[in-house]
């Protein structure tokens, strides 16, 4: 498992090609779903940190949820939990693509966000739509939800590979990257340490 420290949190390295993967990589390293005391994603301001490391939001946005999840903590924790049951819904959908209730969930989640998204234009004339600061703690929901309708709608969701390792948990969005993170750099590292510990035993 591959981390980094971001503003004193250690996060999941963004591996997976694509945020919304990311999202359900906050379980790599272990069977999904994971158990409550394997879940690093457990408090408000950890998950608006996370959303600006995969950069569905501004640092300053991120800065300013922080504040305000801090002075609504109950109203911050209904959001973490309702992140938790997307990541799940995501991850379900992404295995069984005829997985109607997940995907069904997801979609409700998206129709959230596409409902108060606002198309803006940047300095080359290119449109890209945003979500805007005044709905408030629902950023960091509403950013996941816009990426996993981005994925789900493009062809690039039928690349998506799962780790076939029980003890990861891994999405990539092709083999390549499932051979370059995880074959190679984390699963078969584990493998590695397992087979040379097995040599170590007595007979």
């Amino acid at each position: 498992m591959h981390w980094v420290n971001v503003e004193g949190y250690p996060m999941p390295a963004p591996v997976g090609g694509h945020p919304a993967l990311e999202l359900c990589n906050t379980w790599a390293g272990w069977a999904a779903p994971p158990s409550p005391e394997r879940e690093w994603l457990r408090d408000y301001d950890r998950l608006a940190v996370w959303t600006g490391h995969v950069q569905l939001l501004t640092p300053t946005t991120v800065g300013r949820l922080r504040e305000h999840g801090r002075r609504h903590p109950a109203a911050a924790h209904d959001v973490l939990v309702a992140t938790r049951l997307l990541r799940t819904a995501l991850h379900d959908v992404l295995l069984d693509p005829g997985d109607t209730a997940a995907f069904r969930h997801v979609a409700e989640q998206a129709q959230r966000a596409a409902a108060v998204a606002v198309l803006e234009s940047d300095q080359d004339g290119l449109a890209h739509w945003t979500l805007p600061d005044d709905v408030g703690l629902l950023l960091p929901l509403l950013a996941g939800a816009r990426a996993a309708a981005d994925l789900l709608s493009t062809p690039a969701r039928t690349e998506v590979r799962a780790c076939p390792a029980v003890d990861c948990g891994w999405l990539f969005l092709d083999r390549r990257g499932r051979r370059r993170w995880c074959s190679m750099a984390s699963c078969g590292n584990r493998a590695k340490v397992r087979a040379y510990a097995a040599r170590q035993q007595p007979d």
